[in-house]
């Protein structure tokens, strides 16, 4: 056995025999609570013979049970004598009496405690040898009973004795196995019912293991390895005692013995030794053995005896917590690599070598990755090898054929199969690619696409899969599609199902590089061979496959590069509609989707009608019969064709008819199929939505799928789910349920009305969750029932109570809410709440928004005060701050609170302007002082009367602002100085000056940025105020400068005010507005005609008659005035 091979084994492939199948399922729990079973009449009588019988009936009928044992029980256990029992085992050695072990067994399950004792008394008495050897198999039986039985501690204790004096008399060395195994089992027992060690045993293992005598050896090395990691564990007597050294010197010398039977009981005996100096953190002793052991193992020598030393090896790795063998894999790799590679070794040696390779390396997986990145071609090459021949131990199992069994997907795939798998994801997603790719792809091409035995072929096509995922990345690694592309077109021309099952996985993930793909016309030449597959292959495995492969062409490379197969597509994949495997069906489905989505008029010129006849047949012939996701998946289909392809309305029959199979479907599913749920939720949405649909009819009947589907199993929360995948289904069915229920509020408010009650409790539940996707479905849902609670029949009190409890619920959640994103969004959504049902706020309710409001501004001054003390606000240092959606969605709230409530606000103003007076402070960053200027601009106008006390600060922050060109500050600083001069008063007028100089600064900055045009329009709006409101300190130049940017067509607010002004400057003849000897008349009539010519007519309607009435006056007169500004240019110009 001492020679290699690197061929590929033609052997069929090893794998462990398969589990014991599974006990049958037993009925569900009747729910006790279920108001329809009423209780039992109870008759006390019947009720204990009935118990009687479900003993009887579930007793093993292995066993004798009852009066029938307790007469063997007093006859062989009841007395102190032991030669009776003694005699009974005796016979039994001679005759083999199945009765008499049949008695035994039932002693070790009804009579453990008693049983137990005196067999270890007969044993201590040291019968004979055949005697001694049956007592230790029947303790071999009864003591793992004991580890869930009623064995007392008494009984334990009073074994010890019997049980290690019989161990030490022992000399029969083929008795030793077995009697050092019930030892094993026993002191294990005893440990984990004392959690004390068993000094005595441990010192005698110790005496054997570096005593003279062979046979004690042998005794002490199969102790040591028998025991548990628990029943070793006692430093004093290891450590501190100097024991472990002890043995650790004599098992070394024994590994290295000319006695083979020592030399192996000692390989077995260390690897126990190396778990106990793990626990005891002695390092040394494994970082010396384990070299040792792998050197032994690298020797080879007879298979058995190399399986076994790999099995325990294996046996290590399943216990080591990664401790033993760090530092230490590359040694482990290559001495089981090389185990693989020996000549004509068997299949299950090669199972049990890659076995510990994955077990070490997934316990150690930065130095596993670091091995397989720094592997040479020729490393890459010998664990390609091993790795396909592992992939390759697959079996043609009937079931992997039949596509609707869910045990399909791993029929035929042995276990060797998945440690292929381990080994080839492993280069794939560590190993260096320049490396591994070209070498891998070469011995693929080379070696096994073309191997004469399937399963070589089908696993070089699934390592080509896996290569083509993960590796054709990046420029250089593009180098290999067209090798990768050229394999996958041979490979479909292979004629065994496997291999092109195998094929399909490598065409969708090359499809994700369109480029490339269409550059050579790969799509073309793919879809030439899957066209045919999908309509001839007998394999619906294939068809399936090649079905999702033309899919993710399709999906990827656009319609317009497929065109030429299109119709022959959607004709083929309309045939699988009526194939009677449903997964067929499902994938044809999902590709005729994508063709809808892809080419819709083609689509509804052509397929619509064939369309919808197949699904309807699927869905409502009752003959056909379909999975409850496949008549989902039908439905939600029918549903978006109408909405999105076809006429977008349902008959009112056809609505009725699909709404109700969408509620007998759902009331089909078990309490844990959330995929079919999460499509009838998808579907119910979509007809939901349907303007032509009236849902008013349907809410009653939908609203307790909703309800229920949002509460799949009330005894679990979704945080509670394990499974990923189902943890996923249940949140996207629970969001899906939510947006419905929250569109219905909408839709249908009479009618959705009286389930307020019932829908705000679930989202109010699911506001606690951790899914941020789930409290973000509620949080958008609760103001929503607002709408609905507004026309409802419900008294204003009730309504009130319901608001204030919702609001409530915002409130508070916003409080715990750490997401900022949530976070800016329940501020909005509050200020939605506010919108809409501000009659039913009170004045306590006004003050909790207040309060939010408040602690809102406290909580942003609050991090920019921390952040101000951890980094300082020097220029050029980092400052975190809240994001700019917070601030604004603080801002807004601000405003709509103000806007909506206006004087029943004004109790709390006052604090208002005391918190937001902090951020107009020049340390302040610019986001800051801009939340800050924004505060002032909406408080100022409805309360002007708080002015006065605050005018400075407001005043000069907003000059601040503009002279530096803070970007975020800028147009609030420009509507602020126009806010100061409205409403200053005499205030303000010695900054009138600073505000025009300001204000002129910001207009004379012309750049073609919509944003800089509706800050010039506020500039323009401002100026016009101060002018307005401090004409003294305006010269006509400054009006001037204002009539040149009229008119105003970005802020139609601010457009309207100038509009409005310019029409009373005109109506009072303002000298400085039309100039001296109305030299500006032209360019005001200008103006004034481009004001009327817009659409919009931005102003007032008083505004907009004078302005016309001023045009009627000085009709003709621009043009006159045009013709002689032309002539004199042209007297000038000659």
């Amino acid at each position: 056995m001492a020679s290699t091979s690197s061929s590929a084994s033609t052997k069929r492939p090893y794998s462990p025999p398969p589990p014991p199948p599974e006990p049958p399922q037993q009925p569900p729990l009747r729910n006790p609570f279920d108001p329809d079973i009423n209780p039992p009449l109870r008759n006390h009588l019947e009720e204990i013979m009935n118990k009687r019988r479900r003993i009887e009936h579930n007793q093993d009928k292995s066993l004798i049970h009852g009066l029938q044992l307790q007469e063997h029980a007093t006859r062989l256990l009841g007395s102190n004598d032991l030669a009776s029992l003694q005699q009974a085992i005796e016979e039994y050695t001679q005759t083999n009496n199945e009765s008499l072990m049949k008695i035994f067994k039932s002693f070790a399950h009804h009579y453990i405690n008693g049983f137990s004792l005196k067999l270890a008394k007969i044993l201590e008495l040291h019968p004979p040898l055949q005697t001694r050897t049956e007592i230790v198999s029947l303790l071999l039986q009864t003591l793992p009973r004991g580890i869930n039985s009623s064995m007392s501690l008494s009984i334990l204790l009073n074994l010890k004795n019997p049980l290690l004096n019989s161990l030490k008399v022992e000399s029969e060395e083929i008795l030793f196995p077995s009697l050092c195994e019930m030892m094993g089992l026993f002191a294990d027992r005893l440990y984990r019912f004392t959690y004390s060690s068993w000094v005595e045993l441990l010192q005698y293992v110790c005496d054997c293991i570096s005593g003279d005598v062979r046979s004690n050896k042998k005794k002490g090395l199969l102790l040591l390895t028998e025991f548990s990691a628990l029943v070793v564990q006692n430093r004093e007597f290891w450590l501190n005692q100097g024991n472990l050294d002890l043995v650790f010197s004599n098992i070394s010398n024994l590994i290295n013995s000319m006695d083979q039977e020592l030399k192996a009981l000692a390989f077995t005996a260390s690897l126990s030794l190396m778990l106990l100096s793990k626990d005891l953190q002695r390092t040394d002793v494994y970082d010396i053995l384990l070299p040792i052991l792998l050197n032994i193992i690298n020797q080879h020598g007879e298979e058995e005896i190399l399986g076994n030393r790999i099995k325990r090896l294996w046996d290590l790795a399943k216990l080591d917590d990664g401790n033993i063998f760090k530092g230490k894999l590359g040694e482990v790799f290559w001495c089981m690599i090389r185990v693989t590679e020996v000549e004509d070794v068997s299949e299950e040696l090669k199972f049990y070598a890659v076995c510990v390779i994955k077990d070490v390396g997934s316990a150690n997986l930065k130095e596993m990755g670091s091995l397989i990145k720094n592997l040479s071609h020729e490393e890459v090459r010998r664990v390609v090898t091993v790795a396909v021949n592992m992939l390759s131990c697959v079996i043609d199992d009937p079931l992997w054929y039949d596509v609707d069994d869910k045990n399909c997907i791993t029929a035929g795939m042995l276990d060797a199969f998945y440690l292929g798998v381990f080994l080839f994801k492993s280069l794939t997603t560590d190993g260096h690619e320049d490396v591994f790719v070209p070498t891998a792809i070469e011995m693929m091409t080379m070696q096994y696409v073309s191997h004469v035995y399937w399963w070589f072929r089908c696993a070089a096509m699934l390592a080509i899969s896996w290569i083509a995922e993960s590796n054709i990345k990046g420029k250089d690694m593009m180098l290999y599609f067209n090798q990768v592309a050229m394999l996958a077109l041979k490979s479909l021309d292979d004629l065994d199902p496997r291999v092109l099952w195998a094929t399909m996985p490598t065409i969708s993930v090359l499809s994700e590089h369109k480029e490339l793909l269409i550059q050579d016309q790969y799509h073309k030449k793919f879809l030439e061979k899957l066209v045919p597959i999908i309509r001839c292959n007998s394999c619906a495995r294939v068809q399936s496959n090649a079905v999702i492969a033309i899919h993710s062409l399709v999906k990827n490379c656009g319609l317009d590069k497929i065109s030429p197969f299109g119709e022959h597509i959607v004709a083929s994949v309309l045939v699988l509609l009526k194939h009677e495997k449903q997964k067929l069906q499902t994938e044809a489905i999902d590709t005729l989707k994508t063709f809808a989505v892809l080419m819709p008029g083609n689509f509804r010129q052509n397929y619509y009608d064939t369309t919808m006849e197949a699904l309807k047949v699927l869905v409502f012939d009752k003959s056909s019969l379909p999975k409850l996701v496949l008549c989902a998946k039908c439905l939600e289909f029918m549903i978006y064709l109408v909405r999105e392809i076809g006429p977008d309305n349902f008959e009112e029959q056809e609505a009725v008819q699909v709404m109700e199979s969408l509620i007998s479907l759902e009331g089909k599913l078990s309490n844990t199929d959330y995929l079919t749920k999460c499509i009838i939720l998808k579907a119910l949405d979509h007809i939901c939505q349907c303007p032509r649909v009236s849902i008013n009819n349907f809410i009653a009947k939908i609203m307790p799928m909703l309800l229920g589907t949002s509460e799949p199993r009330r005894d679990l929360t979704v945080d509670e789910i394990k499974d990923d995948v189902q943890k996923n289904l249940v949140e996207t069915m629970i969001v899906q349920a939510c947006n419905t229920l929250s569109y219905c509020a909408v839709r249908s408010s009479i009618n959705f009305s009286p389930h307020i009650g019932e829908v705000a409790t679930m989202f109010m539940r699911l506001l606690g969750c951790s899914n941020s996707q789930l409290r973000k479905a509620s949080i958008l849902g609760l103001p929503n029932l607002v709408i609905s609670l507004k026309v409802c029949d419900k008294t204003n009190d009730a309504k009130r109570g319901i608001t204030f409890w919702i609001v409530r619920a915002l409130i508070e959640i916003s409080k715990k809410e750490k997401d900022s994103v949530l976070f800016t969004t329940l501020l909005r959504l509050l200020a939605r709440c506010i919108q809409i049902c501000s009659s039913f706020f009170n004045d306590q309710m006004i003050k909790v928004i207040a309060n939010v409001i408040k602690a809102s501004i406290q909580k942003i001054s609050q991090i920019q005060v921390r952040k101000t003390q951890e980094l300082g606000t020097l220029e050029g240092r980092p400052v975190i701050l809240p994001t700019e959606d917070t601030l604004q969605g603080v801002a807004h709230l601000i405003e709509t609170t103000l806007d909506t409530f206006k004087d029943r606000f004004v109790q709390h103003v006052d604090d208002l302007m005391t918190n937001a007076v902090v951020f107009l402070a020049h340390e302040n960053p610019d986001r800051l002082i801009a939340f800050g200027i924004s505060i002032f601009n909406v408080i100022i106008p409805l309360f002007p009367d708080k002015l006065p006390l605050y005018l400075d600060r407001y005043f000069l922050a907003s000059c601040f602002a503009l002279r530096r060109n803070y970007p975020s500050s800028k147009l609030h600083a420009t509507r602020a100085i126009g806010i100061c001069a409205m409403f200053g008063g005499d205030q303000f007028k010695a900054s009138a000056t600073e505000g025009i100089i300001r204000l002129r600064n910001v207009m004379s900055k012309k750049l073609p940025v919509r944003d800089v045009t509706t800050l010039c329009d506020t500039a323009v709006a401002a100026l016009g105020k101060i002018y307005e409101f401090h004409r003294d300190n305006v010269g006509p130049k400054a009006v001037q400068k204002w009539l040149s940017f009229l008119p105003l067509k970005q802020d139609f607010d601010e457009a309207r005010y100038a509009h409005g002004l310019l029409a009373k400057l005109i109506q009072r003849s303002d000298e400085h507005l039309f100039g001296t000897d109305n030299e500006n008349l032209p360019e005001i009539i200008s103006v004034v005609k481009e004001i009327l010519s817009e659409p919009n007519r931005l102003g007032s309607e008083e505004a907009i008659n004078q302005m016309s009435d001023f045009i009627d006056q000085h009709d003709g007169m621009e043009s006159g005035t045009e013709e002689a500004s032309s002539t004199e240019g042209s007297e000038e110009s000659d």
